[in-house]
């Protein structure tokens, strides 16, 4: 018999992403949008370069690092990554 396909999930953030650090990534680009930077430069500037990237929202960047690095840790990934 061959072989059914999976499909997809549905078009948008969470189908690229892990569901663990959706949370983070949430938090982080809601920090960014409630800062001053947003009204001079668009959501994508700010968050991309590090020059224009808000002070106070630095945490939850490094947060979000450190999540999507544990998901390429073997022992993170058997232990599972700490999400929101």
């Amino acid at each position: 018999a061959p072989r059914r396909r999976v499909t997809p999930p549905a078009a948008g953030r969470d189908a690229t992403m892990s569901k663990s650090c959706a949370g983070m990534l949430e938090a982080m680009l809601t920090c960014v949008e409630a800062t001053d930077c947003v009204k001079k430069h668009s959501l994508s500037a700010c968050v991309k370069d590090g020059d224009k990237f808000p002070a106070e929202c630095q945490i939850a960047k490094e947060v979000y690092a450190k999540c999507k690095r544990g998901q390429l840790d073997m022992r993170s990934r058997l232990r599972g990554n700490k999400g929101f």
